[in-house]
């Protein structure tokens, strides 16, 4: 089942990469989301992966219902009852943890490299060039990780855009 059946709107809204800015991503998602009916739902689709799953926001999000919203990473993270399942940070942050015990110090170093581009506003094209030659390991892939890392990084950037924005995440990152 995957995505939740509901009267969500759905977008196709996948051209992120034409911006190398966290304030040009945020005008873009807010230029669009200006257009919204009010009281609606809706469903954006915002990157698809090798695989063919997409990573798609959800909004209004939960929590502060104007400028929030929920990230999805669809067929990947699910509920029990086969709904796609919202990541939080520790989705990620606790596969970073075990990524980083089976990492030597210079691949480890290569990852934080792609994640730093990720943070850096650079393409996913430019960050998958530091670890193109990392090896395979259990857990989520690299693109899963970059790609999502993006979208909480954007997230913040929305949400506390007066104060640090995407540094929290990301220094979370630095730190493990």
């Amino acid at each position: 089942m995957a995505i939740r059946p509901d009267n969500s709107i759905s977008i196709i809204l996948n051209n992120i990469e034409q911006f190398n800015n966290k304030s040009d991503i945020r005008n873009f998602l807010l230029n669009n989301w200006i257009q919204e009916a009010s009281g609606s739902k809706y469903r954006y689709f915002v990157e698809t992966l090798a695989n063919g799953n997409r990573i798609y926001l959800e909004r209004p999000g939960r929590l502060n219902k104007g400028c929030d919203f929920v990230i999805y990473i669809e067929n990947t993270h699910l509920w029990n009852n086969g709904n796609d399942r919202p990541p939080d940070h520790n989705y990620i942050l606790n596969d970073l943890t075990i990524k980083k015990q089976l990492l030597n110090q210079a691949e480890w170093t290569s990852l934080l490299n792609s994640i730093n581009s990720i943070y850096n506003c650079e393409t996913y094209n430019i960050a998958i060039q530091y670890i193109q030659n990392l090896p395979v390991l259990n857990g989520h892939s690299y693109e899963i990780l970059l790609k999502t890392i993006r979208w909480f990084l954007i997230e913040q950037d929305i949400t506390y855009w007066s104060g640090q924005g995407r540094g929290m995440f990301h220094s979370t990152i630095q730190n493990i």
